[in-house]
């Protein structure tokens, strides 16, 4: 990118530790002049965002808060911004000199409807470097729960009541595992389940026919083909982006394609599943039962109870990438990325706003 200025104002609109200003700062020292704003923009943050979604993302007590005015001219002059969720709906039309946007998040469905979605500037997501490992286990162990009736023991522990003919378990060895979108995530995925003897397909946008033993699983669809390879799979793991190809991607069609009793995990968007089709499959015994670490629209309203309240159905509140283990490497893509924007190269996952990711 040519022209850049010197030095070049990084702002940083997510609560980020000290530690990690001071690390980008030491890509180009000089060169690098980094401004992080957090406390001083919670008020317009909490016009347009849940109050418990901004408390979630809150993590510091700051020494100073930068005035309104220092806020704004920090946002009017910057260059490059990292940024997460929450964030300023606006900001994009704030900033008169920004260069490259780099979002912390692995999709995008979060900055839709704001000035960020679509505009003319370099984007950069943190595609494949948010979690995938963790994100992964959460989506076999939530399987493997209702596979094996841990959920069900869950529930009889609360009550304190033990019924063992309440259980109805199966062996997953020798099972078919069916990936919609096979990513960083599914990937992970794939390998783990196939170490415990399952077989394992997937979809994926990208793939342009159908090809065995490739990418880490035994068969590799297109996406057209979600329904043939849905009707192999006793259990099926949703991990594809949210964009306008994949709401309500799996719908009544696609549980109607599952055998019956199939189980399902989604820790991609709540979007991607056509919720009423869902709840109707698990009403119906069609559908044996979901792991759900999101739900739609999840920051915006609850969850719905007919989830919240179903037997059948464990959620969590969008925790899946948590981890003791530093899991979350968007900090790493941010300061390779900005290494690369100084020296003039070609940025790794810029956005393609027709593909939405």
């Amino acid at each position: 990118m040519p022209d850049l200025p010197d030095p070049l104002n990084v702002l940083v609109i997510r609560d980020e530790p000290q530690a990690n200003r001071d690390r980008i700062a030491a890509v180009a020292p000089g060169r690098v002049r980094v401004t992080g704003l957090w406390h001083s923009l919670l008020p317009e943050l909490g016009r347009d965002w849940p109050e418990d979604l901004i408390a979630r993302f809150t993590r510091s007590e700051p020494k100073r808060v930068p005035t309104a005015e220092e806020a704004e001219e920090a946002i009017r002059s910057a260059h490059a911004v990292m940024m997460g969720v929450p964030f300023p709906r606006d900001g994009f039309e704030r900033m008169a000199d920004v260069r490259w946007v780099h979002w912390g998040f692995a999709g995008l469905s979060n900055v839709r409807g704001s000035s960020f979605w679509g505009a003319p500037v370099l984007t950069t997501s943190s595609r494949g470097y948010t979690g995938a490992q963790p994100i992964a286990e959460s989506a076999l162990a939530g399987l493997l729960a209702l596979a094996r009736g841990v959920h069900t023991g869950a529930q009889q522990t609360v009550a304190r009541s033990f019924n063992p003919n309440a259980y109805n378990p199966i062996v997953v060895q020798g099972k078919t595992l069916g990936v919609i979108g096979l990513g960083g995530i599914g990937r992970a995925l794939a390998r783990m389940a196939k170490g415990m003897g399952m077989r394992v397909v997937a979809t994926r946008r990208s793939a342009a026919e159908r090809q065995e033993d490739t990418q880490g699983v035994d068969v590799l669809y297109p996406a057209a083909q979600m329904l043939e390879m849905l009707a192999e799979c006793q259990l099926v793991a949703v991990c594809a982006m949210w964009t306008h190809e994949t709401e309500g991607l799996v719908n009544a069609a696609a549980f109607d394609a599952m055998p019956q009793g199939a189980f399902i995990a989604n820790v991609a968007r709540g979007e991607v599943i056509d919720e009423p089709a869902m709840i109707a499959a698990l009403e119906s015994g069609k559908l044996g039962g979901a792991y759900l670490d999101v739900y739609t629209r999840e920051f915006i309203v609850p969850p719905p109870k007919a989830l919240l309240s179903h037997p059948h159905v464990v959620m969590s509140p969008h925790i899946s990438q948590k981890s003791d283990v530093n899991h979350l490497f968007g900090l790493d893509l941010f300061c390779a990325n900005l290494r690369r924007l100084l020296d003039g190269e070609e940025l790794e996952n810029v956005v393609d706003w027709e593909r939405g990711y």
